[in-house]
């Protein structure tokens, strides 16, 4: 079996009368057949509900609580036979029952939450299942939560349970945990301090797996060109058939916007797993970036068929309708992405555009609101948009102050964003405070002096002031 000579081992079972001797030859026998990919006669040999479960079958003597048990084991194996097969809702179901019959069976674990399995509440009716079993391993449970709640909405309770880890069960600094913290800090958007977080486990693991997805799509968002290059060139001399290899090379050349080659390497990465997430949107996202809207759309679905866990397909395919403007399917696919996972503010803001496209302002104002809410006020850098669309919002509805002050917030995350001072200055002239607009115009152009629209709104502007100033003359020479 370990040498994968598959066929010899189950030859060997059978002439020796040993399949149906004991439970474990029997899950010998069934992971052999699964190793040859027959998955029919895998699922005859263990049985695929409770009726041919072959657990209370045959007989058996479970190890002790070190080893993981042989019916978490046989129910491990349905699970990656049901995927094989690709009936997603039965491998869901058998992984489950693998956790829930032996708390210790990472591996099915780690195959709902990588192949983006269950969403956010499924995640979230697991955590408490799992509370509730018995188990003298009390770390486990923890651990467990951390993994999962990768999308919550407070970093706190992250780090809280990644401080009772390391406080009480003796994991301070454990990779795994790192990488928990590093991958919530990364779907918050927070990129500087997930890549602090990944660049320390790889500096200590160059070859962490777990980590180098988050790392690499970090790299990406703070366009570091040469550490990317570096990491990709070390991956592919280590793991040349591992998909993170072509995937980070691929992810290089799409930071270099050469995203035809980007493209080859992304699909590259797919062949070798077709169930690598982060390759499926990445492919997707290179066919967005030259305006083949279509071909984007087909990798979107494709990731979304895949992994029906996760809202990250749906909500591309929603900003991939909302680019080309069909409002309708935008709006239809981000809600669906919030039924996954309700605690992404970017998908508030991208309902909040939306919206804002359809002139219903009071709407898109809630909605950039929330999605303000849900970034818990850390690294708003990256939310200058949805700053200057609430503010937006606020002075389509003639709430000139409120839009004032928001976009004096934007303006807090970016202060040289020559469309910000446009923004304001714009909202002052609607207000007839000629002079602070005047002003904002004056440094609007100060940084982008070639912007038309802020000339000609700054030539209204002065025409404006030369007209009060003159009816003012008129007024005197009267008196």
């Amino acid at each position: 079996f370990y040498k994968k000579e598959y066929r010899r081992a189950v030859h060997f079972l059978r002439e020796n009368g040993l399949v149906k001797s004991s439970l474990k030859f029997a899950l010998l026998a069934a992971q052999c057949l699964a190793g040859m990919k027959d998955w029919d006669e895998c699922l005859n040999i263990i049985g695929d509900d409770k009726k041919t479960a072959i657990e209370g079958q045959l007989p058996h003597v479970e190890a002790d609580d070190s080893e993981i048990s042989l019916k978490s084991s046989i129910c491990l194996t349905r699970g990656k036979v049901y995927e094989a097969l690709e009936n997603r809702e039965r491998a869901v179901r058998w992984y489950k029952e693998a956790l829930m019959a032996d708390m210790k069976c990472f591996e099915a674990l780690k195959c709902l939450v990588d192949k983006r399995m269950i969403g956010h509440d499924e995640q979230r009716q697991l955590l408490d299942d799992l509370g509730t079993q018995p188990t003298r391993y009390k770390w486990v449970q923890p651990m467990y939560q951390l993994i999962l709640q990768q999308h919550e909405k407070k970093t706190s309770a992250v780090d809280a349970v990644a401080s009772t880890l390391g406080k009480d069960h003796g994991f301070k600094d454990n990779l795994d945990i790192l990488t928990a913290q590093a991958n919530q800090h990364y779907w918050k958007n927070r990129f500087q301090r997930a890549h602090e977080l990944t660049k320390g486990i790889v500096e200590r693991d160059p070859f962490h797996h777990s980590v180098l997805p988050v790392h690499v799509c970090c790299l990406v968002e703070l366009r570091m060109k040469t550490q990317l290059f570096f990491c990709a060139h070390h991956l592919v001399e280590a793991y040349p058939t591992k998909p993170i290899a072509w995937f980070a090379v691929a992810s290089y050349y799409y930071l270099i916007q050469k995203f035809e080659t980007a493209r080859r390497f992304f699909n590259k990465a797919i062949q070798l797993e077709q169930y690598f997430a982060p390759a499926w949107i990445g492919f997707g996202h290179s066919f967005a970036m030259k305006d083949e809207s279509d071909q984007a759309m087909a990798a979107y679905r494709t990731a979304t068929r895949l992994f029906r866990g996760s809202h990250v397909p749906l909500l591309c395919m929603g900003i991939e309708h909302l680019r080309t403007n069909s409002l309708g399917p935008a709006r239809q696919f981000l809600q669906q992405a919030l039924t996954i996972c309700p605690t992404d503010p970017l998908i508030f803001h991208e309902m909040g555009v939306v919206a804002y496209k359809e002139a219903n302002y009071k709407t898109a104002g809630e909605l950039f609101l929330r999605a303000l809410e849900l970034t818990s006020g850390e690294a708003m850098e990256a939310w200058e948009p949805t700053f200057i669309n609430l503010a937006h919002s606020f002075r389509k509805r003639g709430m000139y102050k409120d839009a004032i002050k928001y976009y004096e917030r934007a303006l807090s995350v970016a202060p040289k964003s020559p469309m910000i001072y446009t923004s304001l200055g714009f909202t002052h002239h609607l207000q007839g405070e000629l002079d602070d607009a005047i002003s904002y115009y004056h440094k609007a152009l100060g940084i982008h002096p070639r912007d038309t629209m802020t000339t000609d709104l700054l030539k209204l502007a002065l025409n404006d002031a030369m007209q009060e100033f003159s009816l003012g003359d008129d007024d005197d020479d009267y008196d």
